[in-house]
């Protein structure tokens, strides 16, 4: 039987990154596929004549990207991934948490991709669409009468309209723009009319999606990013203040 690898080769130097690229290629070419699992770490490095610790730093680099997984156990080993899309949205929470994203980068990101968003959504809705979003809004009214907003329930809304569109990396980016923006709007919570403020957008954006008019809708989304910022810029101007 030929061996796994045996037509292809690797330079050797900076070793861990070419058997990365090697195994990438394994990937893209079908010799290795998502579920299958990998040689020993052992047999990888006898084939290619390199040390356990190169093959070791390539499968991890090959971890962090998620095309291997990592089982244990007795029926354990390196399995092939197939790549998630979700990835993307996870490495954009990682910069936001770790300080490489700001909030206003973020806001501005937002306003930026929204607008096109909504107008996609209102040409490729569906009614299960439309019956989501509706009921998003109603649970969001409940809370309110109820004096137990959550902001997380709003921003929910927003990747029902990504999902509107039909496009997995919409929604992944739309799952992270939620998550970090949880954070950032957790202070309104308590504000009473930002939240009456937030649902109403919510409506709207719901009738143009409805009506189908995207115009409107596209406008509508714009001006509910600029009460965004302004929120934000009263929350600022607030904590300088308290600051002195």
């Amino acid at each position: 039987m030929e061996p796994l690898f045996e037509k292809y080769t690797i330079q050797k130097d900076r070793v861990s990154d070419r058997i990365t690229a090697v195994l990438k290629q394994a990937f893209l070419d079908g010799t290795l596929k998502p579920g299958d699992k990998l040689p020993t770490e052992e047999k990888i490095a006898s084939q290619f004549q390199v040390s356990k610790v190169a093959v070791r730093e390539a499968l991890r680099d090959l971890e962090a990207q998620g095309l291997v997984r990592k089982a244990r156990g007795m029926y354990g080993g390196n399995f092939i991934s197939a790549p998630d899309v979700k990835l993307v949205g996870d490495s954009m929470v990682s910069c936001f948490r770790f300080g490489t994203l700001t909030e206003e980068e973020m806001i501005d990101f937002r306003q930026s991709l929204e607008p096109v968003l909504i107008q996609k959504a209102v040409r490729l809705r569906t009614q299960k669409d439309l019956e989501a979003m509706k009921a998003n809004i109603q649970a969001c009214e409940q809370d309110l009468a109820q004096g137990k907003t959550q902001a997380k329930k709003h921003i929910e809304f927003h990747i029902l309209i990504a999902r509107a569109c039909r496009n997995s990396l919409f929604v992944a980016v739309m799952e992270a723009m939620a998550e970090i923006f949880e954070s950032i709007a957790a202070p309104w919570q308590d504000n009473r009319e930002r939240m009456r403020q937030d649902i109403d957008y919510n409506h709207k954006f719901y009738q143009c999606i409805l009506d189908r008019d995207e115009k409107e809708a596209e406008k509508l989304m714009i001006a509910h990013f600029d009460l965004t910022r302004q929120f934000r810029q009263e929350d600022l101007d607030r904590e300088s203040i308290q600051k002195k």
